[in-house]
């Protein structure tokens, strides 16, 4: 068989229930997970051997699949930022758009050498983890209420070979004894109850509902908290970043006003939706 016959023959069940462009993606993480075949493979259409074993996992896989697992989770690890990071129910699945707002801390700070991060509602450690690889020298900090999620960000950690310090707290009625920071960054939950019936099941149903949903009465509850523990913990100068839904980038702008910051900026993502907002102690 050739690893092009084997793309069609799996992408073609997974097409019946997932969008075509989305059953391309997801099956050529499996054939880079499973049969460690890469998209040039496919395209070259290499010639394969496949073990009953192997084949036994790929049918396990489709199986589950088709019940509405995420792929990520059920290959147990995910890419960002170049690297791998481990996943499971108890964490976030890294989106892109977390992505994009690593990339725009790096890019507006190419040193980050002596200078001290914090991440709020780290999950599974993937902005803290990624900030300490790309940026040495730095001292970087994690902070989740959930033991389960830190506990799999400390294995990402040991994963990537990254220096990184988790603490477990409840930053609604906590607040952490760390030094003053360079940096405070969060993507906290910005789901509004109401908007669960335009998701997909498959999110809710597999995403640790604490760090994705937030009340619809309060939808801006983390943002508040988070904006005054930050304006109280960083250097003058420093920055906080955070992600945020769509619909509320003027409102958490105001929230970081209202808190003390400047220099407020509200940056967009690649899809051209307001995502991310900024500002200067």
């Amino acid at each position: 068989m050739t690893s092009k016959q084997l793309f069609e023959n799996i992408k073609t069940p997974i097409a019946e229930f997932e969008a075509q462009g989305e059953a391309e993606a997801i099956t050529l993480l499996i054939l880079e997970q499973l049969f460690h075949i890469s998209r040039m493979d496919v395209l070259v259409e290499k010639e394969i051997d496949i073990s009953s074993e192997t084949d036994e996992k790929l049918k396990s896989m489709l199986d589950q699949l088709k019940s509405g697992q995420p792929i990520q989770h059920i290959l147990g690890k995910v890419e960002f930022y170049g690297r791998q990071f481990l996943v499971n129910p108890n964490v976030l699945i890294p989106r892109r758009e977390t992505e994009e707002l690593v990339h725009l801390i790096l890019e507006r700070h190419s040193d980050l050498s002596e200078q001290l991060i914090v991440d709020v509602g780290t999950g599974s450690g993937i902005i803290p983890i990624t900030i300490a690889k790309e940026r040495k020298h730095c001292e970087v900090y994690g902070i989740d209420i959930s033991s389960a999620a830190l506990a799999t960000a400390k294995r990402n950690a040991d994963l990537n070979h990254a220096q990184v310090s988790f603490i477990q707290a409840d930053i609604l009625t906590e607040e952490p004894n760390l030094p003053k920071a360079n940096i405070w960054v969060s993507n906290p939950p910005y789901v509004m109850e109401k908007e669960k019936a335009e998701m997909e099941a498959k999110v809710y149903d597999h995403d640790p509902t604490t760090a994705l949903f937030v009340p619809d009465h309060d939808a801006l509850i983390f943002y508040e908290r988070i904006a005054q523990l930050a304006y109280n913990n960083l250097i003058l100068g420093g920055e906080l970043y955070f992600e945020i839904n769509e619909l509320f980038g003027k409102e958490v702008k105001a929230i970081m006003g209202d808190c003390g910051f400047k220099e407020i900026v509200i940056k967009k993502d690649m899809q051209e939706k307001d995502r991310f907002v900024l500002g200067r102690r």
